[in-house]
């Protein structure tokens, strides 16, 4: 096969991460509940489980470690990174930028352009893009984007089902160590009512065969747009956007018959009940390998009169080597839900982690509704093991999770559970090697900026306090009770919140949780937001 270098540009993925809720609920539980029949779930949706945030764990707390992770995968100095972008449809303000609360907490460079990029689940996909761009023209060298969101939808509709949740980093720069973009791009855009979210609402709708049909209408507009752009083209892997898992099988389905069937009516008239190598030499040419569904070239080729012997081997062969490679990564929305923004994204990294090689080529169409899609090519690098075989992997969190009931699942999203707040005190983890984060606050535990001149509270807090909080660490004390949420006085006594299951001895992990007051008395501060380390238990101590 001749090269296809010159699709790609020297611009790409440099390092990669990935953060999710531990809760999940087993979607046969929630069809039980709903009285469904759980194979609606599990064969009609193609989904086992939807990952739930906790009561006060939001996309703050997932972005900051995806983050967190693409840097300390790729041994990155914050400082060197000169745009944080953040693409989210899960808002924490209607007006302040969510990036930068990300730059701050990471410490990247107080020059760094910082932006939010809200186009439903397109949003991280456009931060790329913008990235590209200004790597391109040299307006800056590195950008971490970071897409988190937490899909809800309304108590038993249809949508509820689809429901996850989860956070990508992604670090772009010239000459990346991972994969490369394409020089060109397919994209479509339209005024489509196909999903909404009223303001100061957190559940959307959708309106479902229609939903579908705009899905499947503009990644199929978008396929077409690259191949006009770019040209023919071959990809090893498929990767759409995963409303919920079965819809990307369904846009496959499309591209074979509306957009690949003239490569199979090409194929020769070989002698029947012969099956010959070179049939399989000419499938894998025009298939190179890529995701297909064997059911339809089946079909075809029993119109062709093949025998139903011939064709067993056959369907053994495409089931072996092509069926084996239907959308692997679908395992990434099976398991965590639609995670919006960040759902085409962990697929790709999930790919890159588990069964891309050098060289493999991976299309991307990434959906964002109302709508708009892009479709892409991204070309594996010899270089992306360096980064690939570190973890923590997302198969890792995969299998760290903690069933969650329907009930408890219902009061939360319900509102009527408050977070249960112990406090412990720690001692950095001998395997931390001086991982982790730095806040400053003032004498109320309020998180406020290091610049000097403003490193006060804007409520009127006296004090000025800088902790490092170590990635992984050891609980040296038995956790005690403290009943006022908001209050965060404990962080100037070396105390932090820690998980309702850990004991004195644990290893735990870093993490943030968020604070909101009820009772502000301060006009002005009221909706105001903060945030405090939150310490979980690391199973089986899992240092990474």
């Amino acid at each position: 096969m001749l090269s296809d270098d010159y699709l790609f540009s020297d611009i790409g993925i440099d390092s990669i991460g990935f953060y999710a809720p531990r809760h999940f609920v087993a979607l046969k539980d929630l069809a039980l509940k709903r009285s469904v029949d759980p194979a609606k779930y599990s064969q009609g949706l193609l989904s086992k489980e939807m990952r739930v945030a906790e009561v006060d764990e939001d996309i703050i707390s997932l972005g900051l470690k995806a983050g967190y992770n693409a840097l300390l995968r790729g041994r990155i100095s914050p400082k060197s990174i000169d745009a944080l972008f953040v693409g989210t449809e899960t808002e924490v303000y209607a007006a302040k930028s969510i990036s930068n609360i990300f730059a701050q907490m990471l410490e990247i460079s107080p020059n760094a352009l910082t932006q939010d990029v809200y186009n439903a689940c397109a949003g991280g996909t456009l931060a790329i893009l913008n990235a590209i761009a200004m790597i391109e023209k040299e307006i800056i060298n590195k950008a971490l984007v970071i897409s988190a969101d937490i899909s809800s939808y309304h108590l038993g509709s249809p949508g509820e089902p689809t429901q996850g949740s989860g956070a990508v980093g992604i670090v772009i720069s010239k000459d990346p160590r991972v994969a490369t973009f394409s020089k060109r791009f397919g994209k479509v855009s339209g005024n489509v009512n196909d999903f909404f979210r009223p303001p100061n609402d957190k559940n959307a709708s959708a309106f479902g065969k229609y939903s579908q049909n705009t899905y499947i209408d503009f990644q199929l507009k978008a396929y077409d747009d690259l191949l006009n752009n770019a040209g023919d083209f071959h990809a090893d892997f498929y990767t759409f956007h995963a409303p919920y898992s079965k819809l990307p099988l369904k846009i496959m389905q499309q591209i074979i018959l509306k957009r690949w069937t003239k490569h199979i009516s090409d194929l020769p008239k070989f002698e029947k009940d012969k099956i010959k190598i070179s049939i399989l030499k000419k499938l894998d040419s025009f298939l190179h390998d890529v995701t297909v569904l064997p059911e339809y070239l089946y079909l075809k080729l029993n119109e062709r009169g093949y025998s139903s012997s011939t064709l067993e081997q056959l369907s053994s062969w495409i089931n072996t080597n092509i069926k084996a490679r239907v959308l692997p990564q679908l395992r990434v929305p099976i398991h965590f839900g639609n995670m919006y923004n960040a759902s085409i994204w962990a697929q790709i990294i999930f790919l890159l982690e588990n069964y891309a090689r050098v060289s493999d080529t991976l299309y991307f169409g990434s959906y964002g509704s109302g709508a708009t899609c892009i479709s892409g090519l991204l070309k594996v690098q010899e270089t992306f093991n360096e980064i690939v075989q570190k973890g923590p992997f997302i198969n890792d969190f995969i299998h760290l999770k903690r069933k969650q009931s329907v009930l408890e699942y219902e009061l939360i999203k319900n509102g009527d559970v408050k977070p249960i707040v112990l406090l412990g005190r720690i001692r950095e983890h001998e395997q931390n090697d001086d991982r982790g984060f730095t806040l400053h606050f003032c004498d109320e535990g309020c998180i406020i900026p290091s610049i000097k001149g403003l490193d006060h509270c804007p409520k009127g807090h006296t004090g000025y306090h800088e902790r490092f909080f170590p990635l992984f660490a050891k609980l040296t004390s038995d956790p005690i009770a403290h009943n006022n949420i908001t209050d965060l006085r404990y962080l100037n006594k070396g105390l932090v919140r820690v998980a309702s299951n850990v004991n004195k001895g644990n290893s735990l992990e870093y993490e943030i949780r968020r604070v909101e007051s009820e009772y502000e008395e301060n006009v002005n501060a009221r909706g105001l937001l903060t945030w405090t380390p939150f310490y979980i238990n690391l199973p089986n101590h899992h240092v990474y």
